[in-house]
């Protein structure tokens, strides 16, 4: 990952400074000061937020050199980290495309919940906002080819790359506490973590349909192997499991509306080896679906209405029970297993101002998140913001996870300069 870094340095600094009469530079970004505020006791919720953001392109020929770079920043300890984000090389032959490095793939037809689109893992401290901005970038090859009624597009990873898991942050009710046990001490490493994976699209006269493949490995640990030392102490140990993906999504047009749809089978399994002293493995195997499908239209009053109804079913279970949060698919199942979602949005004096809002309802627990936003922009690079996220569980449903959410209920508001 390094010489690849130092690589995609090196060349642009040849085009920015060599090359410069001959290539386009292209940059763009924005600084953000931003505040949660937690609303049942009006204190601060002090979690990373990204303060700074900046996308920088370089053009020479058929060759893109695309960069996408962060500053992260936490208000209460002042602690500030660079992520590189994406840094990738893209070829334009005739034929399609060629990328090379660092970088946020995007599979699936629906809009934000993706049960086909498994190539990045999540950083769960951005996992409610939407898109890529919740996804960490991998190490990949990918391969584009244009047809005149399909395309076909392959993916090679030759590393794995895991979820951004919170530990031991109070303020966010989705984190790991390792008061006893810490799991990231005895997690083994991936002995092959080779990837891969392809997708076929066939462009319909009034849409698309495609239908993709994937094998890969969970991107959150889980409990795989039980051992015994020499002292009869148990040891539990943790690993990555292997997950195979099938999918299918399509997009249509119907009289203005705007109807998508995505169906996923996963099959998982426990193949962890290693040199234990006396291992107790745990043979867990699975087959799970999960699905989303939505519908888009403009309503009355220029108001733009999404819907989505979405699942996950766990179909096929042996041996030791697999945990739902370290399943691959869509992140709304670590909180909720079929649920309904709807989103409204409008803009006002020539996009001055703009409302919008979502709430999600989890169908077996009658349980609920609600979101809303308002964006006032000063001018043409700068915007106030004002949210609200509310969460209300169900207290008749122990195992309902809205209920541990609720203490997450917050409101938020960020000053934010585009460049």
């Amino acid at each position: 990952m390094r010489k690849l870094l130092l690589l995609l340095l090196g060349l642009l600094l040849q085009l920015m400074f060599i090359n410069s009469i001959l290539g386009q530079i292209n940059y763009s970004g924005h600084i953000q000061l931003y505040k949660m505020i937690r609303i049942l006791d009006q204190t601060e919720i002090s979690l990373p937020f990204r303060l700074v953001e900046y996308q920088l392109g370089l053009s020479k020929g058929n060759i893109d050199l695309i960069t996408n770079t962060a500053l992260e920043y936490r208000w209460a300890s002042s602690e500030a980290k660079v992520d590189v984000r994406e840094a990738y090389l893209v070829w334009y032959p005739s034929w399609g495309e060629v990328k090379l490095g660092k970088q946020i793939h995007a599979w699936g037809a629906a809009d934000g919940n993706n049960p086909t689109d498994n190539l990045n893992p999540y950083d769960y401290y951005y996992i409610f906002l939407p898109g890529s901005d919740r996804k960490i970038g991998v190490l990949s090859a990918n391969l584009k080819y244009y047809s005149n009624w399909w395309n076909f597009e392959a993916v090679v990873t030759p590393q794995h790359t895991s979820n951004r898991v919170p530990f031991d942050e109070p303020d966010f009710p989705l984190s790991q506490f390792t008061e006893f046990l810490d799991p990231r001490d005895h997690v083994v490493d991936v002995e092959n973590p080779f990837e891969f994976g392809g997708k076929w699209q066939i462009n319909l006269k009034n849409g698309d349909l495609s239908i993709s493949g994937l094998t890969a490995r969970d991107r959150t640990f889980s409990l795989l192997v039980y051992d015994l030392d020499q002292d009869f102490s148990v040891i539990p140990y943790f690993g990555y499991r292997k997950t195979q993906v099938l999918g299918l999504d399509g997009v249509t047009f119907y009289h203005g509306i705007t109807f998508r749809g995505e169906v996923a089978y996963f099959k998982t399994r426990n193949d962890l080896s290693g040199d234990y002293t006396q291992p107790i493995p745990l043979e867990s195997e699975a087959v799970y679906g999960q699905y989303v499908f939505q519908a888009e239209f403009a309503a009355p009053f220029d108001i733009t209405v999404s819907s989505q109804l979405l699942g996950s079913k766990i179909l096929k279970m042996d041996g030791a029970a697999v945990n739902q949060t370290t399943m691959m698919g869509m992140p709304f199942a670590i909180i909720a297993n079929r649920g309904f979602l709807i989103s409204l949005s409008r803009s006002f004096m020539d996009n001055v101002l703009e409302f919008s809002g979502y709430t999600f309802y989890n169908l077996e627990m009658n349980s609920f998140m609600l979101d809303g936003k308002m964006d006032y922009f000063l001018d043409e690079n700068l915007a106030v913001n004002f949210g609200l996220t509310q969460f209300s569980g169900n207290e008749n449903e122990p195992e309902d996870r809205f209920n541990d959410l609720e203490s997450f209920s917050h409101v938020q508001v960020s000053l934010k300069y585009n460049f």
